[in-house]
């Protein structure tokens, strides 16, 4: 978006001019007569505008690209994923994965708008996706979500070993699961850390996105 105020330009020209002529008064005496002339000079005096131009600010704004993060994962009965694009602009899952290794799944095409969210659901007997969040038909097979122990990996690609392809991590129960190594590499999880869950816990829920770190992420009892 750009927004331009008009440039204010002022111009001022003044010009004044003035002019008298007086006759000199004759007088004759005895001596030879006398003539005296006296003439004053108009005077002029030209004033050049000044001119005063100011530019017009220039405000241009960028749109973002989408950004996709792990939000929310459910366990058991209630297992399900939870992605939401927390970037500055639309994007489309397309083309990405989730992993709990050995188990993959492609993302179908769903388009996110930024703080959108998409629920998938991951097998569970009930499926409650949060309030406003798109829903999929097609279930996650990423293994069985346990509140002990598991991880979930969001990758860009297929190339699951990849530091650069990896988007978004969290571990729960301990450290050490199968694409962790992947995820602190990239810089977006702590090497040994965890969500501290327990056979208890009934989800995970990011309170700051991204979630890089257990701290980020909050855990909701049964």
């Amino acid at each position: 978006m750009r927004v331009a105020l008009a440039a204010i330009t002022f111009t001022l020209l003044v010009a004044s001019c003035s002019s008298s002529d007086s006759a000199s008064d004759t007088t004759t005496t005895t001596e030879a007569p006398a003539t005296t002339t006296t003439t004053t000079q108009a005077e002029t005096t030209t004033t050049t505008a000044a001119t005063t131009t100011t530019a017009a600010p220039t405000a241009t704004t960028e749109a973002g690209s989408a950004q996709f993060a792990l939000s929310m994962v459910g366990f058991g009965d209630s297992a399900m994923i939870v992605i939401t694009n927390i970037g500055g602009g639309p994007g489309n899952l397309s083309g990405h994965w989730l992993c709990q290794r050995p188990a993959y799944f492609e993302i179908p095409a769903v388009e996110l708008a930024p703080l959108e969210a998409v629920a998938i659901g991951a097998g569970g007997e009930v499926f409650s996706p949060p309030p406003g969040a798109k829903t999929l038909d097609e279930v996650a097979a990423v293994g069985n979500l346990d509140p002990g122990s598991g991880e979930i990996a969001l990758y860009s690609s297929n190339t699951f070993g990849s530091s650069d392809a990896i988007v978004s991590y969290v571990e729960w129960g301990q450290s050490g699961h199968g694409r962790s190594s992947v995820a602190v590499g990239a810089g977006i999880w702590s090497e040994g850390s965890f969500v501290a869950t327990d056979g208890s816990s009934a989800s995970i829920i990011a309170v700051l996105l991204p979630a890089e770190d257990p701290q980020d992420w909050e855990i909701v009892s049964d």
